[in-house]
């Protein structure tokens, strides 16, 4: 019995150390993850909000397409003639709006993504044997070119998102308006 006592007063607590040293390890290893799992769940944001304004500005372009497709040859060349640039504001409801966005105007209820388009004439080409006569003068079947610029804008993440396409459109030019 008595060299248990004594090695019992001869241990300097190792175990305690031990025990310590592991709890000090998985203390680190803990605070490793966390700090993994909040840096994951920023990256996941980011990519979430890029997503947000890709389609967004894709919105714009899709309803910008849907409106110049819907127009008859005389009131895409009414809009488009000359440096005119059609304007649209895409806001809540998916309404396109005349005109630029104002700062009320926001494509989702959260107020988060701010959504316009673009339009303009980018030339036109004639399509081969198409000329028409009218009694008043000479008219021609051409295909406008039409650059779109769909932007979309995330403040509160600070991105933005710009898409240029360019549509073909079948209309009548007048005959004096070919050069």
């Amino acid at each position: 019995m008595n060299t248990n006592i004594t090695t019992w007063r001869n241990q300097q607590g190792a175990a305690l150390v031990v025990a310590l040293l592991i709890l000090v390890v998985v203390s680190l290893l803990g605070v490793s993850a966390m700090k993994s799992s909040v840096f994951s769940a920023k990256v996941a944001t980011g990519t979430q909000a890029d997503a947000m304004t890709f389609e967004a500005a894709e919105t714009a372009l899709t309803q910008t397409y849907a409106e110049l497709n819907g127009m008859s040859g005389e009131d895409l060349y009414a809009a488009l003639s000359g440096a005119n640039v059609l304007q649209r504001c895409v806001a809540e409801a998916n309404t396109n709006q005349k005109g630029t966005c104002g700062n009320e105007d926001h494509l989702d209820s959260r107020g988060l993504l701010k959504v316009s388009s673009a339009s303009r004439l980018n030339g036109y080409e004639p399509v081969a044997g198409s000329q028409v006569s009218s009694s008043g003068g000479g008219a021609i079947f051409v295909d406008y070119k039409i650059a779109m610029l769909g932007e979309s804008e995330m403040s509160s993440f600070n991105l933005e998102n710009h898409h240029l396409q360019e549509a073909l459109k079948r209309g009548i030019k007048p005959g004096s308006e070919i050069e």
